[in-house]
């Protein structure tokens, strides 16, 4: 949908790619997931029915933007990733190499409270310069 080439049942019977392109060749490919599942007896306690909705906003917005110039090449990959609560969904997809042609991929996670400084178990910092318009 949405200009998107979706591909069902991606790897995992439950997981999904959609992609969209612009320009011919080249440019990053910026991967954007998607976690969904329910706990049982509790549902989505822990806000993953959120990460999905952000991600896919997320991914209409880097849209927008790659249409807004179009002289710009790019890929986005949105990966549903399911069966996170002890499922391990990512980890079957990255063992099957869904995230190989993916230069760099994001995700937001809701929390209960606001941190100025959330404790992490993984970060990597990073600058960015940007010139132009």
């Amino acid at each position: 949908g949405q200009g998107f080439k979706v591909t069902r049942k991606y790897i995992v019977d439950t997981a999904f790619r959609a992609v969209f392109s612009q320009g011919e060749g080249g440019g990053s490919n910026i991967g954007v997931i998607c976690e969904y599942d329910a706990l049982p007896e509790i549902g989505h306690a822990c806000g993953h029915n959120l990460i999905a909705e952000s991600g896919v906003a997320a991914a209409m917005g880097l849209k927008a933007v790659l249409l807004a110039n179009p002289s710009v090449s790019g890929t986005i990959t949105v990966l549903g990733t399911p069966a996170e609560e002890g499922g391990g969904g990512k980890i079957d997809l990255i063992d099957a190499g869904a995230f190989a042609d993916v230069d760099i991929c994001m995700m937001v996670h809701p929390e209960k409270t606001n941190m100025m400084a959330p404790i992490t178990l993984a970060v990597n910092h990073a600058e960015a310069v940007f010139t132009g318009h």
